[in-house]
């Protein structure tokens, strides 16, 4: 075997390691020490606003599949309204499935869509939340062990749910 064979197989095994790493972060119980599936629940208020309509099993898991334009795998989801923020929150059957369902979030408005930015990732709180801008609202989504949610909220009260958001859901 040649030492260009040697030397792409090992950049290939450290690329797939680089991977498996990142993978394990995002499916890792959340940094605070909570268990990674505290029950599907959301918050009374967000911002200040509070809570005025929420769905929760198959329609929620609908609404979500539409907003993706295909089923997704979710064995439960919740979508909550608090006045002009919307919330949506699905439940993989696994954090490896909430995992590759993120990523594949990314994948397909990587670059941009003709309604979203480009999204940013940004570390918060040891989560990595990715950061969009779309429709007249700010967008941030991120994974919690099992769970993927999707915050959707005016600029100036997004930053604020999120950070209540992830004292909820580390």
């Amino acid at each position: 075997m040649g030492t260009g064979r040697v030397l792409t197989g090992v950049g290939l095994a450290a690329v797939l390691a680089a991977i498996v790493v990142a993978l394990l972060a995002n499916t890792s119980n959340p940094p605070s020490g909570q268990s990674a599936s505290p029950g599907l629940r959301v918050p009374d208020a967000l911002a200040g606003t509070p809570l005025s309509a929420a769905v929760r099993g198959s329609a929620a898991v609908e609404e979500v599949s539409r907003l993706h334009g295909r089923r997704i795998e979710a064995s439960d989801a919740v979508v909550a309204r608090y006045g002009p923020i919307a919330l949506w929150i699905s439940a993989s059957p696994s954090p490896l499935k909430a995992s590759a369902l993120l990523w594949r979030m990314n994948r397909r408005m990587a670059g941009g869509t003709r309604v979203f930015s480009d999204p940013r990732p940004q570390e918060m709180r040891g989560r990595t939340v990715f950061g969009t801008d779309g429709l007249g609202q700010r967008h941030l989504y991120y994974q919690s062990g099992a769970y993927v949610l999707w915050l959707a909220a005016p600029a100036d009260a997004a930053l604020q749910a999120l950070e209540e958001l992830l004292t909820l859901y580390p």
